[in-house]
């Protein structure tokens, strides 16, 4: 379990800033989206037998964290309106989303018929965050225009 949890925390915490600096200078809002799906990736894999399978899905968990955080937080940002007071419950949603995470895995983990609806909500979720991300590369695209 340690190595899983080692290998998730670990891509990520590398691949974050890494992420993170590019985005700054070139957003990129459909990321939410390619986060998403990298982690819904992780939820065909997690049922091999192997620990190199395991530790791949934990793998594609934390590239999925790592594309999908630091664009989410600028777009929490711009939505804001480019307020500051923002973060506080950004931040606080974050966490609150790991306390039911646990109980809703292990309510769900009965065969392969749980897969199909994380699959499910995950891509309904990629559909939304698409929707967002067109949004704001919309509005970005036009304050761009407007500033040549």
């Amino acid at each position: 379990m340690g190595r899983i949890a080692l290998t998730t925390q670990l891509t990520a915490s590398i691949l974050q800033p890494i992420v993170g600096f590019y985005t700054d200078r070139h957003p990129k809002p459909y990321s939410l989206a390619v986060g998403m799906g990298v982690t819904m990736i992780d939820s065909c894999l997690r049922h091999g037998s192997q620990l190199r399978t395991i530790l791949a899905a934990a793998a594609l968990v934390g590239i999925g964290s790592a594309v999908f955080h630091p664009e989410s937080s600028r777009i929490a940002r711009l939505a804001s309106g480019g307020q500051h007071v923002w973060r506080s419950p950004y931040s606080s949603g974050r966490q609150r989303r790991f306390c039911p995470g646990p109980l809703l895995a292990w309510a769900f983990i009965s065969g392969q018929s749980s897969i199909a609806w994380f699959s499910l909500l995950a891509l309904i979720a990629i559909v939304l965050l698409t929707n967002i991300g067109h949004g704001f590369a919309s509005s970005h695209a036009s304050s761009e225009a407007d500033h040549l």
